[in-house]
């Protein structure tokens, strides 16, 4: 292959394969007949040398157009800039942002001698040689340089021309090939060539079978490849194991960088990296080495990596915490599970520590008055509420969270802690002076009346009025951004019916609740009552709707609807869809809600599609109360209940009368925003509750237990989502059958897609889908989800993947759970399978 053929091929197609835009700085215009030939139907090329103004309007037109599979490649004559200032001047640094940049000053073997020694490995000494003598030798000049040495029989058995491509093979070789060169009499002596011309290394093992061979060139390779971005002196225990003479050093780089890239050998990768590892001890000798460079060769360094992005992290250098993120979260040792959950720990650790310091500045701003702290609550501080969730997630996902984070898990719950205490204080310091509920926000009380008895008023009109248990607004917020990409939606809030409990907040959400709803205390219970009559559970609620809207209401919980294959009756014009799993899931496994979270909004997404699909026109989606995860308690974060004959409630209210110290905020019946002949309502001013040892709670007044989301849904006459038909292929470890880990990566591709038939396509292209993994004869009983990370919505569990894009995603299984399973990709709106499922069993180490 000439060196023009190697620039063009491995350099400049593959890099625009990769990122689709290339920046092409050449001062010496070494490369500019090559680029113009660059030029394809797929490719655009601009050479900044044949103009000025028009060039760059041509380059952001192409750029801002640029759609999925075509190319940019911007041509500029100079040197690439360096420095910050040079490239804030430069016109054409947002095209090597938006792309990558060639020759890049920051990558290894984009010089041109490193170019020219990578593309005629076996002339490394002539190359070198004529480099010391004329350092711009021309194309010709190269192309000139000897034939180099003849391995006929690896080239005839291996199929593959040139040194690097012939090692490549070579450690890739399956047992099929090793028989053939065992076959060969001549296949040694010319290993043994090919290894000291190319690498300058001496075969040691005495051994002549391929395997021997084959590992030894592994360990070769791999220990080269670490040693060579080492930045430190190599320690002693390791001086006398063999490396590669300095001049094969872009050669290892190269074979390193293909065998973890390749997706048909990361696993093959990944086995040999841990036995050489091992073999030599390496996470043991080098455990003091500090300066390890930038290459994930093997196991240990990437941990090391981790230990230094932690440590950066909570020390406040969020700087390199992201660089070691961008560098090493994504390496080939994301392939193991374990790996990935560790890095989603330290990226969401970083997200809520960064999130909670920028919000922590704006607080001054934020809490100037009700009015304004609540409209920044909607817009900027329940992004705290959301990561600090998703972080706790991660943290419960992590298996060794202990060992790779001691102190670390409570400094970052600190962080969030002390945003949200400051906002606790100065809301419950606008309801000590103006009382309950604020204004400007209706009371759930209303919310019934003024968004849903309305459609009523018209005969014909269908709605579905669903109540969640525990809805809080964040979740609201998540929720509401899924829907929007199905259907007409918008998104309000209402305050929580005091005190913020499940009886007291579902019966704020009936009919004519403003009036008719009350609280009393009745032989020490809160009771909530509806025009003087308890109305304390789901039938004496249910019995309100029926008696005022008769056979036009219908009820049932929210998963028998979405199961339900009867159609609802056309007759139905108020369907009240309810759901409790977010509260009880909270009540009774709280480090496992996360995921219940997730499986409740998917289907409730999936009950607005099927409503949709009968007829309905509207959906109003309401809650009774929110919560306040409390995993960053204190040792000290503990009320005392003041003097006085109170009702403790939920362990964060009190009902009845009494002195309150100043750590209480009290109002009187008159202040509380529902009838009630209780005198007095109080609580803590802060997040703390009156008991210890609570991760989950609600009843109290807090942004979090009382800032509630209402959701309003107009659907459409016509379905407007067609059943997707792409294929998503499945894979787990290139077709292994058996699951080691209960955190398993599964490699997931979009195929088969076609304009106009996929409507759950967004602008971008990406398409939604649901990664499960189901059990029984029926397939329909789920043992593992989609695990929060890079592609997976942590509210949702929905997957955003690209057409052709191949991404890797852990599915976490149910611990309890151990046999043969279903993984599926599945259409989050209408349950449809997409592609062929994925059979595998459990076999877990004991």
């Amino acid at each position: 292959m000439s060196i023009e053929a190697y620039i063009k091929n491995e350099i400049l197609q593959s890099r625009l394969a990769e990122s689709s835009v290339l920046v092409v700085y050449d001062k010496e215009l070494r490369y500019r007949k090559l680029c113009a030939e660059m030029v394809s139907d797929s490719c655009t090329v601009i050479d900044v040398s044949v103009g000025s103004l028009a060039t760059r309007q041509q380059g952001i037109k192409a750029l801002s157009h640029l759609t999925a599979g075509q190319q940019l490649l911007v041509y500029i004559p100079k040197h690439a800039p360096l420095e910050e200032e040079e490239k804030q001047k430069d016109p054409f640094a947002v095209y090597a942002v938006a792309g990558s940049v060639f020759p890049d000053p920051e990558r290894s073997g984009d010089n041109f001698i490193d170019i020219c020694l990578k593309s005629k490995p076996d002339q490394a000494t002539e190359i070198r040689a004529l480099f010391e003598k004329n350092s711009q030798p021309s194309f010709d000049v190269i192309n000139a340089i000897g034939g180099g040495a003849n391995w006929s029989t690896l080239q005839a058995i291996l199929v593959a021309e040139g040194a690097v491509n012939l090692l490549f093979k070579l450690m890739v070789a399956d047992a099929k090939m090793q028989t053939k060169l065992a076959e060969q009499d001549s296949w040694l002596v010319e290993v043994q060539s090919l290894f000291s011309s190319v690498l300058g290394m001496t075969l040691r093992t005495k051994q002549s079978n391929c395997t021997a061979v084959i590992d030894e060139l592994w360990r070769f390779v791999l220990f080269s490849e670490f040693v060579f971005d080492l930045n430190e002196a190599i320690p002693a225990g390791l001086i006398d194991v063999p490396t590669a003479k300095e001049s094969a050093r872009p050669i290892v780089e190269e074979l390193g960088d293909n065998l973890r890239k390749h997706t048909d050998y990361k696993i093959l990768y990944i086995e040999q990296a841990e036995a050489i590892e091992q073999e030599l001890n390496l996470d043991t000798v080098c455990a003091k080495i500090l300066k390890l460079g930038r290459r994930d060769t093997f196991p240990f360094e990437e941990y090391c990596y981790l230990k230094q992005a932690i440590s950066a992290l909570l020390t406040g250098d969020g700087d390199s915490t992201r660089t070691f993120i961008k560098e090493h979260a994504n390496s080939v040792w994301s392939e193991k599970s374990d790996s990935q959950a560790n890095w989603d720990l330290v990226k969401s650790a970083q997200q809520l520590m960064e999130t909670c310091d920028d919000l922590q500045r704006e607080l001054g701003a934020y809490t100037k008055s009700p009015e304004i702290l609540i409209e920044a609550y909607q817009t900027s501080l329940r992004k705290a509420d959301q990561l600090h969730r998703e972080f706790e997630q991660a943290v419960n996902d992590c298996p060794d969270v202990e060992e790779l984070m001691p102190g670390g898990v409570d400094q970052v719950r600190k962080v969030y802690r002390n945003l949200v205490e400051s906002v606790q204080f100065k809301f419950t310091s606008f309801v000590d002076n103006t009382g309950w509920p604020l204004q400007g926000v209706i009371s759930n009380t209303q919310v019934f009346d003024t968004k849903v008895a309305p459609i009523l008023k018209n005969s014909g009109s269908r709605v579905a009025y669903m109540m969640v248990d525990a809805l809080r607004y964040e979740l609201g917020y998540e929720l509401h951004k899924q829907l929007s990409e199905d259907a007409d939606t918008s998104l309000s809030v209402a305050f929580a019916t005091l005190p913020s409990i499940t009886p007291v907040g579902m019966a704020s959400l009936l009919p004519d609740a403003s009036q008719k709803l009350s609280v009393s205390l009745v032989e020490g219970k809160t009771k909530a009552l509806f025009d003087g009559n308890a109305i304390s559970d789901v039938p004496s609620r249910m019995k309100v709707f029926s008696s005022r809207y008769g056979d036009r209401f219908q009820e049932m919980e929210l998963h028998a609807f979405v199961k339900a294959r009867k159609k609802i009756d056309v007759s139905t014009e108020l369907l009240v869809l309810r759901s409790t799993e977010i509260d009880s899931y909270f009540e009774n496994h709280a480090e496992d809600a996360p995921y219940m979270i997730q499986r409740e909004l998917k289907l409730i997404r999936r009950a607005v599609n099927k409503l949709q699909s009968q007829g309905f026109q509207k959906v109003i989606i309401a809650t009774d109360h929110g919560f306040y995860m409390n995993n960053a308690q204190e040792a000290g974060d503990l009320v005392s209940k003041p003097e006085g004959d109170w009702k403790v409630e939920h362990e964060r209210m009190l009902l009845g009368n009494g002195n309150v110290d100043a750590h209480h905020y009290k109002l009187s019946a008159e202040q509380c925003g529902i009838k009630t002949d209780i005198p007095q309502f109080s609580g803590p001013r802060s997040l703390a509750p009156y008991r210890r040892g609570m991760l989950y709670y609600h009843g109290g007044l807090s942004l979090q237990e009382c800032l509630l989301p209402v959701i309003e849904i107009t659907l459409k006459s016509t379905i407007v989502k067609a059943k997707q038909t792409a294929t998503v292929l499945l894979d787990y470890k290139k077709g292994a059958k058996r699951v080691t880990a209960r955190f398993a990566v599964i490699e997931l591709k979009l195929e088969g897609l076609q304009k106009g038939m996929f409507d759950d396509i967004d602008e971008t292209g990406a398409v939604e889908i649901l990664l499960e993994a189901h059990k029984g004869a029926k397939g329909t009983t789920v043992v593992g989800e989609a695990k929060p990370g890079q592609y997976v919505n942590a509210a949702t569990g929905t997957i955003l993947v690209e057409p052709g894009e191949s991404i890797k995603v852990t599915l976490k299984m149910d611990p309890e759970f151990e046999g043969k399973f279903t993984v599926k990709a599945i259409d989050p709106l209408t349950s449809t399978v997409l592609g062929i499922p994925l059979e595998l069993e459990t076999d877990y180490a004991v």
